[in-house]
């Protein structure tokens, strides 16, 4: 369910929530038609405490789980950044008219099992799901480089496309790395591919 409908129906739940209350706390002619009808109100009263377990403190529960697990989640994106980070510097490493070295589709390979294997913790946070569609996207451009060129070398325009595709990368993984301490965040970037 989509986060603004669920806490417009759990602002929902609650104001109908204190509105009966209030209503048979105030209006006699409230209570007692309640009281008549005992079959209804309690029909009525359960639903309204399972909405409010549902919505209110499942979403509770969610935000807290989310919280707790940020750090790792950003840990995780920063490592397959960094492979990706990797690949790049493998496929752009070599001269313009040689094609990509065994170790660039050894990188990429390694960066597709690293996004297989990250994908589940990376899918549940929106910010890391943003990085997570980017490096699929820039594997696959890395890909295509890496297959056109395999006989031909790596052309200006693939080499330009991929610079640009990685800062974007960088832009994408930053939401990410403001979680992790800076002293945290060198070690686990590695050193800068030049």
């Amino acid at each position: 369910m989509n986060p603004l409908v669920r806490r417009v129906a759990a602002v929902a739940v609650a104001l109908t929530l204190i509105g009966l209350i209030a209503c048979d706390l105030r209006l006699g002619g409230f209570r007692a038609w309640w009281d008549r009808h005992s079959l209804t109100g309690s029909i009525v009263s359960n639903l309204l405490v399972l909405a409010v377990a549902g919505l209110i403190v499942d979403d509770v529960v969610a935000r807290r789980q989310r919280r707790d697990r940020a750090a790792s989640v950003a840990v995780q994106g920063l490592i397959v950044f960094g492979q990706a980070r990797r690949a790049c510097g493998a496929i752009l490493g070599g001269s313009a008219q040689d094609p990509p070295s065994n170790e660039a589709a050894e990188e990429l390979r390694t960066l597709a099992s690293m996004v297989l294997t990250a994908s589940p913790s990376l899918f549940d946070d929106p910010a890391a799901r943003r990085f997570l569609e980017q490096v699929e996207r820039f594997s696959v451009s890395m890909l295509r480089v890496v297959s056109a060129s395999s006989t031909t070398g790596l052309s200006s325009d693939s080499r330009e496309r991929l610079t640009a595709e990685m800062s974007q990368l960088e832009t994408t993984v930053e939401p990410l790395l403001t979680r992790i301490p800076l002293k945290d965040r060198a070690s686990l970037e590695g050193p800068p591919e030049d």
